[in-house]
């Protein structure tokens, strides 16, 4: 899968894992993108800022404090106000209780997330939806070297 889509990675204000946005900032530049990670407990205006200033084709949230599903909430409304046709998924750990988990997901979509990816098979339901999005042609990239470049 080849590209040059940008994608803008984040978590939710409360959450301070950095872990989990390096291996999806690796993972999705393996895959074709050109990634903008924002960091831990990232807050929504930086989100919606950095959506203005970048030309972006995919959100993705990601969280592992259990607290993705009230934050991602909030996220989510501001980010489709001023950008209703952006593709955006969230995925990790949404809650602080397994039993709630399937219901969030839910809450979640109907909020305006596109997808969310939960349990084992996360990464690979995920890996299925990129392939679902509509690639753009390599854009040119001025530099030298084979990191990812934010263009």
């Amino acid at each position: 899968m080849k590209g040059s889509q940008h994608c803008l990675i984040a978590t939710v204000e409360s959450d301070s894992h950095m872990w989990n946005l390096v291996y999806l900032q690796l993972w999705l530049a393996e895959h074709g993108f050109n990634v903008k990670n924002l960091g831990s407990c990232t807050p929504v205006e930086v989100v919606l800022a950095t959506l203005e200033l970048r030309r972006t084709q995919l959100l993705v949230v990601s969280s592992v404090n259990g607290h993705g599903h009230f934050q991602g909430l909030e996220l989510i409304r501001q980010v489709r106000q001023q950008h209703p046709d952006l593709p955006c998924v969230i995925g990790g750990k949404l809650t602080t209780s397994e039993d709630q988990t399937r219901a969030v997901r839910q809450e979640l979509l109907a909020a305006g997330f596109n997808e969310v990816f939960i349990g084992p098979d996360a990464i690979e339901h995920f890996e299925n939806y990129l392939n679902t999005l509509e690639r753009s042609k390599p854009a040119l990239v001025l530099g030298t070297g084979t990191a990812p470049c934010w263009t």
